[in-house]
């Protein structure tokens, strides 16, 4: 596990005139852009399309243009194929469990793509279980139903199945938006570690202070359109992305620049 044989080059995606739409509401409009192996911080405001973009790259809506990765075209990769290459943590809001399944249980599912369904989980597949739960932190979740678990330790339990997915990329949306502060620092933390043995990352977020100093790279999106992309952000790019200025201030424990909005 943590290990990637996907990444035989720098870039995981390449997106070419994409676009994406609900119903008739178009959401992403004629995107051009390649997203690299490493940590990728995805901002911008409510609104901005962040989910769906997302909701492409993990091949789970119908798009115009093109999206590749690795080097086929997302649309005509099998479905067990991309579920060993992409794993996915939507948005704890955005997930409605009605099935009281264990932690366990819910991590187990990473493994599906690895074995059959009606199938007996391996030794392998049990010790990816207890690593993944043990780097999250919820051991002592596992035999826990996933209903009884706050939303923060449930969002826990979603992002150590992506882990056990054992995949080169992983997609997240607002991953850390139910967790205490701690546990969010902890959780990009690991998503950096991660990105820097070879995995692409790129994580939906609004707290642009808790995921940035953990980025390789971020991805500004607003109305559907990349406004700017790159290493380091600057205050004219937050400034036209949320439409209010920002001051930059060091943050000497962990030596990085911090984020302030200034509401006119």
């Amino acid at each position: 596990m943590i290990t990637c044989a996907e990444n035989s080059g720098s870039i995981a995606y390449s997106l070419k005139n994409l676009s994406a739409s609900w119903g008739n509401n178009t959401v992403l409009r004629n995107i051009t852009l390649d997203i690299p192996y490493g940590m990728v911080s995805l901002i911008g405001p409510n609104g901005s399309g962040k989910s769906t973009f997302l909701r492409v790259l993990a091949g789970l809506m119908g798009y115009s243009g093109s999206v590749v990765l690795h080097g086929r075209e997302v649309r005509n990769i099998t479905r067990r194929k991309f579920a060993r290459t992409v794993s996915v943590v939507m948005s704890s809001k955005t997930l409605k469990l009605s099935y009281p399944f264990s932690v366990r249980e819910i991590i187990a599912m990473g493994r599906l793509p690895y074995r059959g369904i009606f199938s007996r989980l391996t030794r392998n597949d049990e010790a990816v279980i207890a690593r993944s739960a043990e780097i999250l932190g919820i051991t002592g979740f596992l035999d826990r139903d996933i209903m009884t678990l706050s939303d923060g330790e449930r969002q826990l339990a979603f992002i150590a199945c992506a882990l056990a997915q054992d995949t080169g990329t992983i997609l997240l949306d607002e991953p850390t938006s139910c967790l205490d502060p701690d546990r969010s620092a902890k959780v990009f933390a690991l998503m950096k570690t991660l990105a820097d043995g070879g995995k692409c990352i790129v994580a939906a977020v609004h707290d642009i202070n808790a995921s940035l100093p953990y980025s390789d790279r971020y991805i500004a999106l607003k109305s559907g359109r990349i406004i700017s992309h790159g290493r380091k952000i600057s205050g004219d790019v937050l400034r036209e992305l949320y439409g209010t200025n920002f001051t930059a201030y060091h943050n000497d424990e962990r030596n990085d620049e911090m984020w302030r909005a200034l509401p006119e």
